[in-house]
């Protein structure tokens, strides 16, 4: 069905090579930009509301849900370029993002409450040492069992949550999604693992790489605007002493007339420099985690062609 070879009884490191594809691929790139941007607009407009925390409140609740929304559409469109499949539009990725939505929070949550029921039934356990007599020799082996247990428990744990998403950009329900994230985790956790650590590793050194050459970039760009920035600076600098003379009680007319034109001149500057280093953190870090999606989306169609070849 798919484009690429398929693996033969693993996974196959050439993924790690495909993954670095999706830092050419500009449709999941917009998409999450366009979620995130959605998601900052909307935090800066609640977060000045004059209700106090509770603006801020629904601010980053709005966030989150466009971060969701972006990694969701941006992955739905990263899985059919692992199939070899046309991309999808970029509102229909976005449309995507949400109806996913829903179903990425409940299969968090009861990934979230089997791990919890895990941790009770671990401390029942360690509860029952506190019986006289037993209480102590039951509690030197149960010790090192249940922190054997929990080493595997967290290994599994962090492989189901990384093939949540790309369970979910497959099509697959909350608990079809959770039946194959976990006999993934069961069947190939050694190799499941290997790949993930190998992809962000792969992930962190091209972040690293970005934000080498943005901070250059911008670096030579803010070399470039020094004329007029500090000719702002000393615009800046003469409207403090202003201020400050009007503040002793000295009346520079000057000051008054110059005041309100000044502030607003060095404030647009200053949303200019915001303007470029947001630009800069967003490419940081939406280009890498695009590369880590994609080869997260490999991992799973050839982990899942291994455990379960009739659902692909």
């Amino acid at each position: 069905m798919f484009t690429h070879t398929p693996s033969q009884g693993d996974l196959s490191f050439s993924l790690l090579l495909r993954a670095l594809r999706g830092i050419t691929l500009w449709q999941p790139i917009l998409v999450y930009v366009i979620a995130v941007f959605l998601g900052m607009t909307g935090l800066e407009l609640f977060a000045q509301w004059p209700g106090g925390w509770a603006g801020a409140a629904i601010g980053v609740i709005i966030l989150l849900i466009s971060f969701g929304v972006g990694y969701l559409g941006a992955g739905g469109v990263l899985l059919h370029e692992a199939r070899g499949d046309p991309l999808p539009e970029i509102a229909k990725s976005l449309r995507f993002g949400i109806r996913a939505l829903p179903r990425l929070l409940g299969l968090l949550i009861i990934e979230s409450l089997l791990l919890l029921g895990i941790f009770v039934v671990e401390a029942l356990g360690f509860f029952a040492c506190k019986i006289p007599g037993i209480g102590a020799m039951l509690f030197v082996p149960l010790f090192p069992a249940i922190m054997l247990v929990n080493a595997i428990v967290f290994v599994l744990a962090v492989i189901v949550f990384n093939l949540s998403g790309p369970a979910l950009w497959h099509g697959e329900s909350v608990g079809n999604s959770l039946r194959h994230t976990i006999s993934i985790a069961r069947n190939k956790p050694g190799s499941i693992l290997l790949m993930m650590l190998l992809l962000a590793a792969l992930a962190t050194g091209m972040g690293i790489i970005i934000a080498v050459i943005l901070y250059t970039g911008y670096s030579m760009t803010l070399t470039a605007a020094t004329p007029v920035l500090a000719d702002e600076i000393s615009r800046s600098a003469d409207m403090f002493w202003q201020m400050l003379g009007a503040l002793s009680g000295e009346r520079l007319i000057s000051g008054e007339i110059l005041a309100q034109p000044v502030a607003a001149s060095t404030s647009l500057y200053n949303a200019g420099l915001s303007m470029g280093l947001g630009l800069a953190g967003a490419l940081v870090f939406i280009l890498p985690n695009v590369v880590f999606l994609l080869g997260m989306a490999h991992i799973y169609i050839e982990a899942l062609e291994l455990v379960a070849p009739e659902d692909v």
